[in-house]
């Protein structure tokens, strides 16, 4: 089961999208070795999409309450699994990269 809170779903797709097109595309142009490291390197995009769309979107927002006027900082929630999607984004960088150091072997 996926648990997200409002546009956190999209760090599936900022992931999966350019994971799988770097996995197919290092396969088809490289060799079948190779899939792993086109797959570490989409996920390292995605997780830098899903940081800088996670700034974005949980940046708080000045406003104003409807019946004293006072100013209110709105804040945003985007998640998940309960973690940021600017945090997600880090977490994703670090998988990308072990994903990516993994498949160094297959280069030699």
């Amino acid at each position: 089961m996926i648990i997200w809170r409002g546009w956190g779903i999209l760090v599936l797709l900022m992931t999966g999208l350019p994971a799988g097109l770097g996995a197919f595309a290092a396969q088809a142009l490289l060799g079948e070795d190779m899939a792993q490291l086109g797959a570490g390197i989409g996920i390292v995009v995605g997780g830098v999409a899903s940081f800088l769309v996670g700034q974005r979107l949980n940046a708080p927002v000045q406003g104003y309450h409807p019946q004293t006027g006072q100013p209110v900082l709105y804040k945003n929630r985007h998640t998940l699994f309960f973690i940021p999607m600017q945090y997600c984004g880090v977490l994703l960088l670090v998988l990308g990269a072990v994903v990516g150091f993994t498949s160094l072997p297959n280069l030699l």
